[in-house]
């Protein structure tokens, strides 16, 4: 299936994971529109990415995210990757960071969906999750249930809404900001110390996950899947 002239919206689109597939998918002839909360951001993404459309708006919010789809007639294909990292610990930890992750990585996703399906004859939905979903790390309680919540509510998906395709990829440690927000000074040791211990000896780049959401749009017999893309760190 060409990309050629399908509308992509990639909500999350103003960096890392988003941005990688929002290029791609540009110079596979699509006409794509990133969606993200930053000004800042968005702006420069536009400005790396001159073909694109920008729009601002939280996923938590649903009548922002209702208004970027109010402004189009149909959507072919639509990438969640949005979200941050947050301590995730159940105990100890203030209720509303740990309402926000639900928000983020759950009620987001719904929102997006709502406002997306009833533009989708066909195409697909792409959900991002992270390698946690599956190997939970102390302080992630939270963010770990919310995580495999969406690699559950994939498939659920794939036959509540077919024809139209419904998939996530779950990357593992990816070198983006993302990992510059979450680590901070401890970013260039833990990239180094994940390395070390990884097959390839090295962590994944956001144009390598871009590719497999590329798969996902472009092969119309994929729907229901979790796909990892996490360098074989899941086997140690």
């Amino acid at each position: 299936m060409s990309l050629k002239g399908a509308r992509v919206i990639v909500v999350g689109g103003s960096s890392g994971i988003g941005l990688a597939a929002a290029q791609q998918t540009l110079e596979a002839g699509a006409e794509v529109t990133i969606v993200g909360r930053s000004p800042d951001r968005l702006e420069r993404a536009q400005h790396y990415l001159p073909g694109v459309q920008a729009l601002q708006a939280d996923i938590t919010d649903a009548a922002a995210i209702g208004r970027v789809f109010d402004a189009f007639d149909r959507v072919d294909h639509v990438l969640v990757s949005a979200g941050t990292i947050r301590n995730g610990a159940l105990v100890n930890n203030d209720v509303q960071t740990l309402r926000q992750i639900v928000d983020e990585r759950l009620w987001g996703v719904v929102n997006v969906v709502r406002s997306a399906t009833p533009l989708m004859t066909a195409g697909s939905i792409t959900f991002t999750s992270g390698g946690m979903s599956t190997r939970p790390r102390p302080g992630s309680a939270m963010l770990t249930s919310m995580l495999s919540a969406v690699e559950a509510l994939a498939p659920a998906l794939a036959l509540e809404l077919a024809p139209v395709r419904v998939n996530v990829v779950t990357p593992g440690l990816i070198d983006t900001p993302l990992l510059d927000a979450a680590y901070g000074a401890e970013r260039d040791k833990l990239v180094q110390s994940r390395a070390a211990v990884l097959p390839g000896k090295r962590v994944g780049t956001a144009e390598e996950v871009a590719q497999v959401i590329l798969l996902l749009m472009t092969n119309l017999y994929i729907t229901g899947e979790v796909i990892r893309i996490d360098g074989g760190s899941r086997f140690l």
